[in-house]
Protein backbone atom coordinates (compact mmCIF):
# COMPACT_ATOMS: atom_id res chain seq x y z
CA UNK A 1 0.00 0.00 0.00
CA UNK A 2 2.69 2.30 0.33
CA UNK A 3 3.75 2.41 -2.89
CA UNK A 4 0.46 3.70 -3.56
CA UNK A 5 0.96 6.85 -1.33
CA UNK A 6 4.01 7.63 -2.72
CA UNK A 7 2.80 7.32 -6.26
CA UNK A 8 -0.23 9.82 -5.20
CA UNK A 9 1.89 11.73 -3.77
CA UNK A 10 4.28 12.27 -6.63
CA UNK A 11 1.16 13.58 -8.74
CA UNK A 12 -0.14 15.93 -6.25
CA UNK A 13 3.47 16.96 -6.01
CA UNK A 14 3.70 17.26 -9.66
CA UNK A 15 0.62 19.27 -10.45
CA UNK A 16 0.88 21.09 -7.20
CA UNK A 17 4.44 22.23 -7.63
CA UNK A 18 4.26 23.06 -11.12
CA UNK A 19 0.73 25.57 -10.39
CA UNK A 20 2.57 27.26 -7.36
CA UNK A 21 6.05 27.77 -9.64
CA UNK A 22 3.72 29.75 -12.49
CA UNK A 23 2.11 31.59 -9.54
CA UNK A 24 5.54 32.61 -8.32
CA UNK A 25 6.64 33.08 -11.90
CA UNK A 26 3.73 35.48 -12.27
CA UNK A 27 3.72 37.33 -8.66
CA UNK A 28 7.64 38.41 -9.46
CA UNK A 29 7.07 39.57 -13.10
CA UNK A 30 4.01 41.75 -12.14
CA UNK A 31 6.18 43.12 -9.77
CA UNK A 32 8.76 44.44 -12.15
CA UNK A 33 11.76 41.70 -11.58
CA UNK A 34 13.79 40.61 -14.96
CA UNK A 35 12.63 37.73 -17.22
CA UNK A 36 16.33 36.23 -16.02
CA UNK A 37 16.09 36.76 -12.69
CA UNK A 38 12.46 35.02 -13.36
CA UNK A 39 14.16 31.97 -15.00
CA UNK A 40 16.42 31.35 -12.29
CA UNK A 41 13.80 31.47 -9.50
CA UNK A 42 11.42 29.08 -11.84
CA UNK A 43 14.57 26.67 -12.53
CA UNK A 44 15.54 26.92 -8.19
CA UNK A 45 11.67 26.05 -7.19
CA UNK A 46 11.80 23.15 -10.03
CA UNK A 47 15.11 21.78 -8.55
CA UNK A 48 14.11 21.79 -4.59
CA UNK A 49 10.58 20.08 -5.72
CA UNK A 50 11.77 17.59 -8.10
CA UNK A 51 15.43 17.11 -7.90
CA UNK A 52 15.73 14.67 -4.74
CA UNK A 53 13.10 12.16 -6.14
CA UNK A 54 14.49 11.92 -9.78
CA UNK A 55 17.64 11.47 -8.08
CA UNK A 56 16.28 8.79 -5.53
CA UNK A 57 14.38 7.03 -8.01
CA UNK A 58 17.74 6.77 -10.88
CA UNK A 59 19.98 5.62 -8.34
CA UNK A 60 17.75 2.99 -7.08
CA UNK A 61 16.97 1.85 -10.69
CA UNK A 62 20.65 1.61 -11.32
CA UNK A 63 21.31 -0.03 -7.58
CA UNK A 64 18.95 -2.44 -8.85
CA UNK A 65 20.20 -2.77 -12.75
CA UNK A 66 23.74 -3.42 -11.24
CA UNK A 67 22.60 -5.88 -8.53
CA UNK A 68 24.26 -4.15 -5.73
CA UNK A 69 23.24 -5.27 -2.40
CA UNK A 70 22.58 -2.43 -0.90
CA UNK A 71 21.28 1.18 -2.24
CA UNK A 72 22.87 4.55 -2.39
CA UNK A 73 21.11 6.11 0.58
CA UNK A 74 20.27 9.60 1.25
CA UNK A 75 19.94 9.42 4.70
CA UNK A 76 24.07 10.60 5.74
CA UNK A 77 24.28 14.38 7.58
CA UNK A 78 25.28 15.73 4.28
CA UNK A 79 22.93 14.54 2.02
CA UNK A 80 19.92 14.63 4.83
CA UNK A 81 20.50 18.26 5.17
CA UNK A 82 21.75 19.56 1.39
CA UNK A 83 19.03 17.48 -0.49
CA UNK A 84 16.18 15.74 2.01
CA UNK A 85 15.87 18.60 4.27
CA UNK A 86 15.27 21.49 1.28
CA UNK A 87 13.24 19.65 -0.61
CA UNK A 88 10.45 18.45 2.72
CA UNK A 89 10.94 22.34 2.83
CA UNK A 90 9.93 23.19 -0.71
CA UNK A 91 7.23 20.33 -1.18
CA UNK A 92 5.36 21.86 3.16
CA UNK A 93 5.40 25.73 1.70
CA UNK A 94 3.73 24.17 -1.73
CA UNK A 95 1.00 21.93 0.56
CA UNK A 96 0.37 24.30 2.93
CA UNK A 97 0.17 27.35 0.42
CA UNK A 98 -1.93 25.79 -2.11
CA UNK A 99 -5.16 26.08 -0.64
CA UNK A 100 -4.57 29.96 -0.21
CA UNK A 101 -2.93 30.36 -3.81
CA UNK A 102 -6.42 28.97 -5.12
CA UNK A 103 -8.58 31.43 -2.91
CA UNK A 104 -6.63 33.99 -4.44
CA UNK A 105 -7.59 33.26 -7.63
CA UNK A 106 -11.55 33.15 -6.41
CA UNK A 107 -10.98 37.07 -5.19
CA UNK A 108 -8.59 37.43 -8.22
CA UNK A 109 -11.78 36.63 -10.92
CA UNK A 110 -14.01 39.32 -8.54
CA UNK A 111 -11.19 42.11 -7.93
CA UNK A 112 -10.57 42.34 -11.84
CA UNK A 113 -14.38 43.24 -12.15
CA UNK A 114 -14.08 46.00 -9.49
CA UNK A 115 -10.54 47.31 -10.01
CA UNK A 116 -9.43 46.51 -12.81
CA UNK A 117 -6.93 43.85 -14.44
CA UNK A 118 -3.90 45.11 -13.50
CA UNK A 119 -4.16 46.40 -10.28
CA UNK A 120 -6.38 42.71 -9.31
CA UNK A 121 -3.18 41.07 -10.84
CA UNK A 122 -0.60 43.19 -9.14
CA UNK A 123 -2.47 42.75 -5.68
CA UNK A 124 -3.09 38.73 -6.31
CA UNK A 125 1.17 38.71 -6.89
CA UNK A 126 1.71 40.21 -3.35
CA UNK A 127 -0.94 38.04 -1.71
CA UNK A 128 1.17 34.81 -3.66
CA UNK A 129 4.49 36.06 -2.54
CA UNK A 130 3.12 36.66 1.38
CA UNK A 131 1.57 33.42 1.72
CA UNK A 132 4.72 31.48 0.17
CA UNK A 133 6.61 33.75 2.61
CA UNK A 134 4.43 33.22 5.57
CA UNK A 135 5.15 29.53 5.55
CA UNK A 136 8.96 30.00 4.02
CA UNK A 137 9.59 31.08 7.67
CA UNK A 138 7.18 28.93 9.63
CA UNK A 139 8.00 25.87 8.55
CA UNK A 140 11.97 26.04 9.41
CA UNK A 141 10.63 27.77 12.49
CA UNK A 142 8.38 25.27 14.10
CA UNK A 143 10.79 22.29 12.61
CA UNK A 144 13.64 23.74 14.97
CA UNK A 145 11.52 24.83 17.90
CA UNK A 146 10.29 21.21 18.41
CA UNK A 147 13.86 19.18 17.06
CA UNK A 148 14.37 16.87 20.03
CA UNK A 149 10.77 17.26 21.87
CA UNK A 150 10.24 14.08 23.13
CA UNK A 151 7.27 13.47 25.14
CA UNK A 152 7.62 10.65 28.16
CA UNK A 153 3.97 9.78 28.53
CA UNK A 154 2.52 8.02 31.38
CA UNK A 155 -0.70 5.23 31.36
CA UNK A 156 -2.44 3.11 34.14
CA UNK A 157 -3.72 0.33 32.54
CA UNK A 158 -5.22 -3.09 34.06
CA UNK A 159 -8.51 -3.65 36.42
CA UNK A 160 -10.67 -1.52 38.13
CA UNK A 161 -10.05 -3.04 41.32
CA UNK A 162 -6.82 -4.50 41.27
CA UNK A 163 -6.17 -7.24 43.72
CA UNK A 164 -1.91 -7.06 43.64
CA UNK A 165 -0.43 -4.03 45.31
CA UNK A 166 2.63 -3.41 42.93
CA UNK A 167 1.65 -2.70 39.12
CA UNK A 168 3.70 -4.22 36.49
CA UNK A 169 5.87 -1.25 34.72
CA UNK A 170 6.16 -1.47 31.14
CA UNK A 171 8.27 0.87 28.97
CA UNK A 172 6.55 0.90 25.18
CA UNK A 173 9.36 2.04 22.67
CA UNK A 174 9.74 2.29 18.93
CA UNK A 175 11.01 3.91 15.77
CA UNK A 176 14.32 4.92 17.15
CA UNK A 177 15.86 4.27 13.48
CA UNK A 178 19.13 4.82 14.55
CA UNK A 179 21.34 6.57 12.13
CA UNK A 180 23.12 9.63 11.09
CA UNK A 181 20.81 11.96 12.49
CA UNK A 182 19.56 10.15 15.81
CA UNK A 183 23.08 8.51 16.62
CA UNK A 184 24.17 6.94 19.69
CA UNK A 185 24.60 9.42 22.31
CA UNK A 186 21.08 10.55 21.23
CA UNK A 187 19.47 7.23 21.79
CA UNK A 188 21.15 6.26 25.02
CA UNK A 189 19.84 9.69 26.29
CA UNK A 190 16.33 8.29 25.72
CA UNK A 191 16.99 4.79 27.12
CA UNK A 192 18.86 6.46 30.30
CA UNK A 193 15.30 8.00 30.75
CA UNK A 194 13.49 4.74 30.43
CA UNK A 195 15.44 2.92 32.37
CA UNK A 196 15.45 5.58 35.13
CA UNK A 197 11.57 4.18 35.23
CA UNK A 198 12.83 1.28 36.53
CA UNK A 199 10.69 -1.31 34.20
CA UNK A 200 9.54 -4.71 34.70
CA UNK A 201 9.65 -5.04 31.19
CA UNK A 202 10.90 -2.99 28.01
CA UNK A 203 8.56 -4.24 24.65
CA UNK A 204 9.73 -2.57 21.48
CA UNK A 205 7.33 -2.13 17.98
CA UNK A 206 10.96 -2.24 16.02
CA UNK A 207 12.12 0.24 13.20
CA UNK A 208 15.89 -0.11 15.71
CA UNK A 209 17.42 1.30 12.39
CA UNK A 210 17.01 2.97 9.35
CA UNK A 211 17.86 1.81 6.42
CA UNK A 212 21.28 0.47 5.36
CA UNK A 213 23.51 -1.89 7.08
CA UNK A 214 25.68 0.97 8.51
CA UNK A 215 23.98 1.30 11.87
CA UNK A 216 23.35 -2.15 12.79
CA UNK A 217 26.20 -2.91 15.18
CA UNK A 218 25.81 0.50 16.91
CA UNK A 219 21.65 0.59 16.80
CA UNK A 220 21.96 -2.76 18.48
CA UNK A 221 24.72 -2.64 20.78
CA UNK A 222 22.87 0.83 22.05
CA UNK A 223 19.65 -1.32 22.80
CA UNK A 224 21.78 -3.57 24.84
CA UNK A 225 21.47 -0.57 26.92
CA UNK A 226 18.31 -0.54 27.83
CA UNK A 227 17.61 -2.25 31.11
CA UNK A 228 14.50 -4.12 32.94
CA UNK A 229 13.96 -6.95 35.45
CA UNK A 230 12.71 -9.41 32.13
CA UNK A 231 14.12 -8.39 29.31
CA UNK A 232 14.00 -6.36 25.86
CA UNK A 233 11.77 -7.52 23.60
CA UNK A 234 10.57 -6.66 19.68
CA UNK A 235 8.59 -7.02 17.36
CA UNK A 236 10.25 -6.19 13.24
CA UNK A 237 9.49 -3.04 12.08
CA UNK A 238 9.57 -2.06 8.40
CA UNK A 239 13.09 -0.86 8.47
CA UNK A 240 14.50 -3.99 9.88
CA UNK A 241 13.78 -5.28 5.98
CA UNK A 242 15.63 -1.96 4.44
CA UNK A 243 19.65 -2.77 5.12
CA UNK A 244 19.78 -4.91 1.99
CA UNK A 245 17.87 -5.14 -0.86
CA UNK A 246 17.59 -9.25 0.13
CA UNK A 247 15.32 -8.15 2.69
CA UNK A 248 16.24 -12.10 4.59
CA UNK A 249 19.63 -10.74 4.90
CA UNK A 250 18.39 -7.52 6.03
CA UNK A 251 16.39 -9.12 9.13
CA UNK A 252 19.01 -11.90 10.13
CA UNK A 253 21.40 -9.48 10.60
CA UNK A 254 19.65 -6.99 12.46
CA UNK A 255 17.81 -9.76 14.72
CA UNK A 256 21.31 -11.39 15.02
CA UNK A 257 22.86 -8.21 16.29
CA UNK A 258 20.32 -7.39 18.95
CA UNK A 259 20.10 -10.72 20.22
CA UNK A 260 24.42 -10.58 20.86
CA UNK A 261 22.97 -7.69 22.79
CA UNK A 262 20.27 -8.92 25.11
CA UNK A 263 17.59 -7.78 22.70
CA UNK A 264 15.18 -10.43 21.52
CA UNK A 265 13.30 -9.87 18.02
CA UNK A 266 10.23 -11.81 17.85
CA UNK A 267 8.22 -13.08 14.93
CA UNK A 268 4.63 -13.97 15.62
CA UNK A 269 5.38 -15.38 19.00
CA UNK A 270 4.26 -15.51 22.32
CA UNK A 271 5.97 -15.38 25.48
CA UNK A 272 4.06 -15.40 28.91
CA UNK A 273 5.45 -13.81 32.00
CA UNK A 274 3.82 -13.59 35.91
CA UNK A 275 3.38 -10.55 38.34
CA UNK A 276 2.33 -11.49 41.45
CA UNK A 277 0.96 -15.37 40.81
CA UNK A 278 -0.89 -12.93 37.67
CA UNK A 279 -0.04 -14.81 34.22
CA UNK A 280 0.76 -11.84 31.64
CA UNK A 281 0.18 -13.18 27.95
CA UNK A 282 2.12 -10.95 24.89
CA UNK A 283 1.43 -11.74 21.01
CA UNK A 284 4.32 -10.32 19.31
CA UNK A 285 2.88 -10.08 15.53
CA UNK A 286 5.10 -9.35 12.32
CA UNK A 287 3.48 -7.04 11.05
CA UNK A 288 4.47 -4.66 8.88
CA UNK A 289 4.62 -2.92 5.08
CA UNK A 290 6.94 -5.56 4.12
CA UNK A 291 5.32 -8.37 6.12
CA UNK A 292 1.89 -8.96 7.70
CA UNK A 293 0.71 -12.02 10.11
CA UNK A 294 -2.29 -13.50 8.39
CA UNK A 295 -5.77 -13.81 9.98
CA UNK A 296 -5.22 -17.55 10.25
CA UNK A 297 -2.11 -16.70 11.88
CA UNK A 298 -3.17 -14.04 14.51
CA UNK A 299 -6.12 -16.13 15.58
CA UNK A 300 -3.93 -19.04 16.09
CA UNK A 301 -1.96 -16.80 18.56
CA UNK A 302 -4.96 -15.42 20.27
CA UNK A 303 -6.13 -18.83 20.76
CA UNK A 304 -3.31 -19.86 22.77
CA UNK A 305 -3.38 -16.90 24.97
CA UNK A 306 -7.04 -17.29 26.35
CA UNK A 307 -6.38 -19.01 29.70
CA UNK A 308 -4.10 -15.50 30.49
CA UNK A 309 -4.71 -13.21 33.77
CA UNK A 310 -3.93 -10.22 31.21
CA UNK A 311 -3.10 -10.09 27.42
CA UNK A 312 -1.11 -8.18 25.37
CA UNK A 313 -0.44 -7.58 21.65
CA UNK A 314 2.67 -6.26 20.36
CA UNK A 315 2.59 -4.68 16.70
CA UNK A 316 4.48 -2.38 14.43
CA UNK A 317 1.85 -1.32 12.72
CA UNK A 318 -1.97 -1.11 13.68
CA UNK A 319 -4.78 -0.91 10.51
CA UNK A 320 -8.18 -0.90 10.45
CA UNK A 321 -8.01 -5.02 9.50
CA UNK A 322 -5.62 -6.05 12.85
CA UNK A 323 -7.31 -3.97 14.99
CA UNK A 324 -10.50 -6.00 13.83
CA UNK A 325 -8.79 -8.80 15.04
CA UNK A 326 -7.47 -7.50 17.88
CA UNK A 327 -10.15 -5.42 19.72
CA UNK A 328 -12.10 -7.34 22.14
CA UNK A 329 -9.39 -10.29 21.97
CA UNK A 330 -6.73 -8.84 24.34
CA UNK A 331 -6.49 -6.18 27.12
CA UNK A 332 -3.50 -4.04 25.83
CA UNK A 333 -2.57 -3.17 21.99
CA UNK A 334 0.49 -1.30 21.55
CA UNK A 335 1.02 -0.07 18.43
CA UNK A 336 3.74 2.36 16.78
CA UNK A 337 5.40 2.91 12.94
CA UNK A 338 2.94 5.92 12.94
CA UNK A 339 5.88 8.94 14.35
CA UNK A 340 2.85 10.71 15.08
CA UNK A 341 2.38 11.87 11.45
CA UNK A 342 5.86 12.88 11.25
CA UNK A 343 5.20 15.81 9.22
CA UNK A 344 1.48 17.51 10.14
CA UNK A 345 1.28 20.51 7.64
CA UNK A 346 -0.60 23.50 7.83
CA UNK A 347 -4.10 22.55 5.75
CA UNK A 348 -6.27 26.10 6.54
CA UNK A 349 -5.19 27.03 9.91
CA UNK A 350 -4.67 23.84 11.46
CA UNK A 351 -1.86 21.22 11.32
CA UNK A 352 -3.24 18.03 9.94
CA UNK A 353 -2.26 14.22 10.59
CA UNK A 354 -1.77 12.74 7.53
CA UNK A 355 -1.10 9.47 8.72
CA UNK A 356 -4.62 9.65 9.19
CA UNK A 357 -5.60 8.08 5.99
CA UNK A 358 -3.94 5.34 7.02
CA UNK A 359 -5.41 4.60 10.08
CA UNK A 360 -7.45 5.88 12.50
CA UNK A 361 -4.73 4.99 15.69
CA UNK A 362 -2.16 7.70 15.17
CA UNK A 363 -0.59 9.07 18.54
CA UNK A 364 -1.74 8.35 21.60
CA UNK A 365 -4.32 6.27 23.73
CA UNK A 366 -7.76 5.05 22.45
CA UNK A 367 -10.40 2.58 23.84
CA UNK A 368 -12.13 0.38 21.41
CA UNK A 369 -14.67 -1.99 23.85
CA UNK A 370 -12.45 -3.98 26.38
CA UNK A 371 -9.01 -3.72 24.64
CA UNK A 372 -6.69 -0.51 25.46
CA UNK A 373 -4.69 0.65 22.14
CA UNK A 374 -1.73 2.99 22.90
CA UNK A 375 0.21 4.24 19.86
CA UNK A 376 3.68 5.73 20.51
CA UNK A 377 4.94 8.38 18.35
CA UNK A 378 8.51 7.17 18.19
CA UNK A 379 11.61 8.55 18.56
CA UNK A 380 13.63 9.29 15.14
CA UNK A 381 13.02 10.13 11.70
CA UNK A 382 11.98 8.24 8.45
CA UNK A 383 14.26 8.78 5.38
CA UNK A 384 14.01 12.61 6.14
CA UNK A 385 15.74 14.34 9.32
CA UNK A 386 12.83 16.15 10.42
CA UNK A 387 9.58 15.88 12.78
CA UNK A 388 7.17 18.78 11.58
CA UNK A 389 4.08 19.43 14.53
CA UNK A 390 4.74 15.73 15.77
CA UNK A 391 6.74 15.34 18.47
CA UNK A 392 8.32 12.05 19.74
CA UNK A 393 7.24 9.73 22.87
CA UNK A 394 8.17 6.72 24.72
CA UNK A 395 5.53 4.99 26.61
CA UNK A 396 5.53 4.22 30.23
CA UNK A 397 2.79 2.15 31.71
CA UNK A 398 1.70 0.85 35.28
CA UNK A 399 -0.55 -2.47 34.53
CA UNK A 400 -2.69 -3.31 37.29
CA UNK A 401 -3.64 -6.40 38.23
Amino acid sequence: MWFVYVAVGLVLLTAGGLYTRRRIAAALTELGLSDRAVRVVRWAIGWLLFGFPLLAIVTIAVSLSLGWATMPRFDGAIAGWLLGVPFLWAVLIVFQSLGWLLALEVVHVIARRRIGAARAARLRGLGVLAVVAVFAVYTPARFLAERGDLRVRRHQVGVAAPTTPVPFRIAFVADVQQDAHLDAAQARAVYATINASQPDLILSGGDWINSGPDHIASAAATAGMLTSRLGTFSVRGDHEHFAYFDRHRSVAEVEQALGRHGVALLDNEVRWFEHQRKRIAIVFLNYNYIQRADQATVARLLAGVAGADYTIAVTHQLDRALAAQLVDQVDLILAAHTHGGQINPVIGLWHVNLAGLETEFVDGRYQRGRSTIIVTAGIGYSIIPIRYASPGSVELIELRL
